[in-house]
């Protein structure tokens, strides 16, 4: 319930779905794990959707990963940028 009536207050106050930040998944698992799939251009946005879930759910995660990623060919291409520089 807590939850729902987060999800609630943040839709109320226009801070889900977040701004500045494209959601592509939002996804739950039964054991009450999740992934959040998003896109965005910095850290701060991508930061502040998990701390506005922090403030309206206390308690809501007890453990959380930012983790950037990108597509495997750019960062192929990327590594073998630095791998050219630094031979």
């Amino acid at each position: 319930m807590a939850r729902l009536q987060a999800a609630e207050k943040l839709a109320t106050a226009e801070l889900f779905p977040p701004q500045n930040v494209e959601v592509i998944r939002f996804d739950a698992s039964p054991d009450l794990w999740g992934v959040t799939i998003v896109e965005a251009n910095d850290v701060e946005s991508i930061a502040n959707v998990i701390n506005s879930w922090r403030i309206a759910c206390p308690g809501i995660f007890k453990t959380t990963k930012i983790s950037p990623a990108r597509p495997v060919q750019e960062a192929m291409a990327s590594a073998a940028e630095m791998i050219k520089k630094l031979s």
